[in-house]
């Protein structure tokens, strides 16, 4: 039986992992990433893997399951790469939000979640420079979750994928698509085209303007807008003299390392003033914002240089809910977005190339195909009251 010919538009982690299993599988994988490898939101995430405060059910189970491919992924790996540290989440919260903490995380216990109330001092002994006073209220410790190096993943997705035949094109932008009974058409930005069985839309915050080359409309939340359910300030900072080892949710700022010394900044309640189009300066308020609560939340941990703030930019279907499906009725042309792609990532990929070569629909996808969002604009669904960007 000949290979299907399949093209990936987009090289962020949702695309990768979609060419690495594809190609695994034996199909003939070519990629086009209208910049470089990871260029858009994949470069910028704070990139915690979890399942925490996701909802429905069958959403946490599809983030749950995926941390487990994570892990098991990792530990295939054949010389010894890291891009993924199993080093657990504490949080905690402010007074008004202590409650529905606790509600989130009893919930995911009888999940089966791993989840569980802790002490200052317990804490304190994974984080020295921890200060008492920035802790208030209950405390809690998520083991199983994790940090990525997105640039590290990234190179594995595409080493497995490249040693199975699976073909890149960078700064080549796809400018046209056709579908017909037989085959699809893609035309591209230099002139070329490719002709082949089916296509997989990986295109992150760019999905809606693929789409629109099939004459189909997609409800995005825009990520080009100041918008703080899309769009987050992150931070990155020098090397400090901190001992930290986890990732830290907190009222005041969300701190990670980011290897060598230099950590991973949020502070969500900053958002509202997140502008794609004007990332703040190193010096600017935000920044001395951010540097205030670090020196709030650290004892003795050296004075905070912040090197770069950039604007992340989700890829947020309306609904906050994947996408996962074919899109046209030759079914040839599969689209496949989520906000949550850093979690997600390895396991979509090896559900997607499952149900391209079989023509089999998995379960675990029943609940996200994306013809709830077709003909829709964002406008036609509700803005979350109480949106927690469990991200990545």
């Amino acid at each position: 039986m000949t290979a299907q010919k399949i093209a990936i538009i987009g090289g962020g982690v949702i695309g990768m992992a979609v060419a690495r299993a594809l190609a695994l599988q034996g199909a003939q994988v070519t990629l086009f990433e209208q910049q470089h490898l990871g260029a858009g939101t994949s470069s910028t995430s704070f990139a915690w893997l979890n399942s925490n405060g996701k909802q429905p059910d069958s959403y946490h189970q599809l983030n749950a399951l995926a941390m487990e491919e994570h892990v098991r992924l990792q530990l295939s790996q054949p010389n010894g790469l890291r891009w993924l540290e199993t080093c657990g989440t504490w949080e905690w919260a402010s007074d008004s939000d202590q409650h529905a903490l606790k509600q989130r995380a009893e919930r995911l216990q009888a999940l089966g979640y791993p989840a569980r109330e802790v002490t200052f001092n317990e804490l304190q002994r994974e984080v020295p420079e921890l200060r008492s006073t920035a802790v208030s209220g209950s405390l809690w410790h998520f083991p199983s979750e994790s940090i990525l190096y997105p640039s590290l993943y990234l190179a594995r997705l595409w080493a497995d994928a490249r040693s199975s035949g699976a073909v890149l094109h960078q700064q080549c932008r796809v400018t046209d698509v056709q579908e017909s009974a037989t085959e699809v058409r893609l035309r591209l930005d230099d002139g070329g085209q490719w002709r082949g069985d089916r296509l997989v839309v990986a295109s992150g915050r760019w999905s809606a303007e693929v789409m629109q080359h099939l004459g189909l409309q997609l409800a995005m939340t825009d990520a080009s807008q100041p918008n703080k359910v899309a769009c987050s300030f992150l931070a990155r900072t020098a090397p400090q003299p901190l001992s930290l080892a986890t990732n830290l949710i907190t009222p005041q700022l969300n701190v990670r390392p980011d290897g060598g010394g230099r950590l991973l900044l949020q502070a969500l309640d900053l958002d509202d003033q997140a502008d794609p189009a004007a990332p703040p300066a190193v010096d600017s308020a935000i920044a001395q914002q951010m540097q205030a609560r670090y020196r709030e939340l650290f004892d003795d941990a050296g004075s905070l240089h912040i090197e770069q703030i950039v604007v992340g930019q989700r890829a947020r279907p309306a609904d906050g809910l994947p996408a996962l499906g074919f899109v046209t009725p030759q079914q040839r042309v599969y689209l496949a977005v989520m906000h949550s792609g850093m979690t997600l990532s390895p396991l979509i990929g090896r559900l997607l190339a499952e149900e391209l070569g079989s023509d089999t629909p998995s379960p675990l996808l029943r609940d996200f195909r994306p013809q709830r969002l077709l003909g829709k604009t964002a406008a036609d669904f509700p803005t979350p009251v109480h949106y927690f960007p469990a991200a990545q």
